[in-house]
């Protein structure tokens, strides 16, 4: 297993977490881990922080917009050539590359919103 980028995300470090908070942990790995080497490294994570609601999120499989508010809010728990910041500007090269997907979205939503407020 060859984790290149493991981070903190979400509510964790920030004046929102509280107890019951889970902890969003994003990686990437070079090759993809199975399973079982998901499993080992959620185990490594538990003893880390010495909880066990972690969040375990495979950055290579998330959405645009998760990878574009992880980019822009995380800290590095670990990192291994400069792989934080090819993964900021991928990150960042995918929302942008999606933007008008998400425009379109909008304007869907935006005209269903509409027709359902009139009766249509």
């Amino acid at each position: 297993m060859q984790i290149e980028l493991l981070l903190t995300f979400g509510s964790y470090g920030t004046q929102r977490f509280g107890e019951h908070s889970d902890i969003d942990v994003g990686f990437i790995s070079n090759p993809s881990i199975n399973d079982e080497e998901k499993i080992m490294l959620l185990t490594d994570l538990i003893i880390y922080f010495g909880r066990d609601n972690i969040d375990l999120v495979d950055l290579d499989r998330a959405t645009p917009l998760l990878l574009y508010e992880v980019a822009c809010n995380s800290n590095v728990l670990y990192e291994n050539n400069s792989s934080y910041l090819r993964f900021k500007l991928k990150a960042g090269a995918r929302y942008a590359d999606t933007k008008h997907l998400r425009e379109l979205r909008r304007e869907y939503l935006n005209n269903a919103i509409y027709r359902l407020s009139k009766g249509l």
